[in-house]
């Protein structure tokens, strides 16, 4: 298993509009992935590892955003950054977690029908 990084939750392939706020930057971006943990984001502000920052997630086809009170920025490559989500709150994790199982079954579903 060397070389090989096992993550803490598998990451569903998505793209979802946002936008982020932290210390003294506001910025939209695209979600690239999610998971229960984290997220991949291309923004068009410049973010810095460590910084926290507040996501509001516009996901396709749910009326509610995905709000994330706390996410740190654990990388950084030019207008892509990785987060962690910091947050506890049950009420988000289990918002995050249907928009995973909503957005699997959509994508396993429309593979089928083609």
């Amino acid at each position: 298993m060397a070389g090989f990084i096992l993550r803490r939750g598998q990451r569903l392939k998505t793209f979802a509009t946002m936008r982020y706020f932290g210390d003294g930057v506001a910025g939209d971006g695209i979600i690239k992935d999610l998971s229960l943990n984290g997220s991949y984001i291309t923004g068009n502000r410049p973010v810095s590892f460590g910084m926290v920052l507040a996501l509001h997630i516009y996901v396709p086809g749910d009326p509610e955003l995905l709000l994330i009170d706390r996410a740190t920025v654990k990388w950084v490559k030019r207008t892509d950054f990785g987060v962690d989500f910091d947050t506890h709150e049950l009420k988000v994790a289990e918002h995050i977690t249907r928009v995973i199982s909503t957005l699997v079954k959509t994508h396993h579903g429309s593979s089928r029908d083609e």
